[in-house]
């Protein structure tokens, strides 16, 4: 048996200022609403680099010191693994700027709840809004955090 398979590294950022979290509105086909930015981690780039570069990419903003909380797992339709780093900041520079991933709207979790999501997103957020879950199962057979 293989000890190794095809995996797709990615992670997501809930950047906070305050009360507000930096909500993207993802525009989308396959999985269009309301998400946290973040994108897919490179040919030997660290996770912590890739969350880096990819909140600079989406939302113009250099983020620091940007703290890993979980991780989200389920199998994409080819059955490779799909792994999604979840991480928290508060620390930041720049200017909010909109990039060709969508929108970007400062809200409170409140005001996130009463738009419309990403799809399965909102099994997403108990991972960054409650310390004692840090991962997302989720493939045909189950739907869990841990």
């Amino acid at each position: 048996m293989s000890r190794t398979e095809p995996v797709t590294l990615t992670n997501m950022c809930m950047v906070k200022n305050k009360d507000k979290i930096l909500v993207l509105d993802r525009n989308d086909r396959v999985w269009p609403g309301l998400t946290f930015p973040g994108g897919h981690v490179e040919s030997h780039e660290s996770f912590h680099d890739s969350v880096v570069r990819e909140l600079k990419e989406e939302t113009g903003l250099t983020i620091k010191n940007p703290k890993m909380v979980g991780v989200k797992q389920f199998y994409d339709h080819d059955d490779h693994r799909y792994l999604v780093f979840f991480y928290i900041c508060d620390q930041f520079s720049g200017t909010v700027k909109a990039s060709n991933e969508g929108s970007l709207k400062w809200m409170t979790k409140q005001e996130l709840m009463q738009h419309k999501l990403a799809y399965n997103f909102d099994r997403d957020l108990p991972v960054y809004f409650d310390s004692e879950i840090s991962e997302h199962i989720l493939d045909g057979k189950r739907d869990e955090l841990f």
